[in-house]
């Protein structure tokens, strides 16, 4: 089966890495060029929006995972894995959907709290780390946990506020956007919920018959109650609620991390990925 990619020369999307230090982290990035090397692989040349001082480079659309030991010994069952993702859907908090929402979107929507064993993605050193929330520290923080390697970076947990977080989503070229399970003590539950375009053109649908039902309901009564035409809708049109806007940060922070240990704290220059990789590996050779 043909697989056809939902990217093109000039759009934006999220991509992640295998670099260690920065793995299970989400980069906006923009489609700059787009080429097939003579090995038939397929490479986008990304920019990184948040990360001014990181150079353009070519991104392998597929790779495997070097940390996964299943790629490390060759297993047929290591399968590679799309490195990008459309840009986040729009998320808004409770279960409603805004009256003038465009039928052309998909959105997200989450309860009004975030609850311990909620998967969400943190934002922090400018790129959204997929996490878990582990405990409630105050009505504005909560503690997350990154993934283990060799998917996340692990590490002790760190606080994050409500602000810097959003529902943990996922994505495949196959079945679009979906929601992973969170759990915890064997209780498992989705902390998001997608609200497909469909979905609003069909309650508008509804909305308009039960409407048009209910006019000629009121000039044409009759007495037999079993004969009105009306019809409930298994879909609602949910009033506006607060939105919860994730804009892209206005300014770069100037922040810096140690690998599995994101921090928010701001004053030191942060490098870009590579002078941080090279740092590494000869910390590592003097070792």
């Amino acid at each position: 089966m043909d697989l056809i990619l939902p990217f093109q020369i000039g759009d934006f999307a999220e991509s992640k890495t295998f670099v260690e230090g920065f793995r299970g982290a989400w980069f906006r990035s923009k489609i700059n060029d787009m080429r097939v090397t003579e090995s038939g692989n397929l490479e986008y040349y990304l920019e990184y929006i948040d990360y001014t001082e990181e150079a353009n480079e070519w991104v392998g659309v597929f790779q495997k995972n070097p940390f996964n030991p299943a790629c490390q010994k060759r297993k047929s069952g290591a399968g590679s894995q799309i490195m990008l993702r459309p840009p986040f859907p729009k998320w808004y908090r409770g279960d409603q959907v805004p009256e003038n929402f465009s039928k052309s979107e998909l959105i997200a929507s989450v309860h009004n709290t975030w609850k311990v064993g909620d998967s969400v993605e943190w934002l922090c050193e400018d790129c959204y780390w997929t996490a878990k929330v582990v405990r409630l520290i105050s009505e504005d923080v909560v503690e997350v946990v990154l993934f283990e390697p060799p998917i996340g970076e692990g590490g002790p947990p760190h606080a994050a506020n409500h602000k810097d977080l959003r529902p943990a989503l996922d994505w495949s070229i196959i079945e679009g956007w979906t929601v992973p399970l969170s759990a915890v003590n064997g209780k498992c539950w989705y902390a998001a919920r997608l609200i497909h375009p469909t979905d609003i053109e069909e309650s508008t649908t509804d909305e308009e018959e039960a409407q048009e039902n209910l006019r000629l309901t009121s000039t044409h009564k009759s007495s037999d109650h079993s004969q009105q035409g009306t019809r409930s809708s298994s879909k609602r049109q949910l009033p506006l609620s607060e939105v919860v806007g994730l804009q892209p940060p206005d300014t770069i922070k100037g922040t810096t991390a140690e690998p599995n240990r994101p921090s928010n704290e701001t004053g030191a220059r942060r490098y870009p990925l590579r002078v941080r990789k090279l740092v590494k590996n000869a910390q590592v050779q003097q070792k």
